[in-house]
């Protein structure tokens, strides 16, 4: 259901640029291939030098823990692919606004535009929010 971290763009593109290194591409040319920073790529090297893919494939993907458990992204993902109305709202399209609602209103938190958007992406249903934004 949720995205492995391996499969996250970040953590591929992470891979991608050691294997760049690795097959002995420049720093200057994995950074402005991959559109990361010289020192971002600078310490993808350093983490590759002193220990392999294996190193960089162990490195964090940043950000701090969700409040939500396994349980609460489990409830999430039946819900979108459930009708909104279900959920007390005016008809069956899920928006960004309408999950945001739905979270707080479920979880007690609240979470930003992009944050939730990335929830349901990672449950892999971002497909079913819709543009609008009521």
């Amino acid at each position: 259901m949720l995205s492995q971290p391996e499969n996250l763009p970040s953590v591929m593109r992470r891979m991608t640029a050691g294997q760049m290194l690795l097959d002995g591409a420049s720093v200057d040319r994995v950074a402005e291939e991959l559109h990361l920073s010289l020192a971002t790529v600078r310490r993808y090297k350093a983490l590759i030098d002193a220990g392999g893919l294996d190193a960089l494939r162990q490195l964090g993907v940043g950000g701090r823990t969700s409040v939500l458990d396994q349980r609460a992204l489990e409830w999430i993902s039946a819900a979108l692919q459930g009708s909104a109305r279900a959920h007390g709202f005016d008809s069956d399209a899920w928006t960004n606004a309408r999950l945001r609602s739905l979270i707080e209103t479920q979880f007690g938190v609240r979470y930003s535009r992009v944050y939730v958007w990335q929830i349901a992406t990672n449950l892999g249903l971002g497909h079913l929010l819709s543009k609008s934004r009521r």
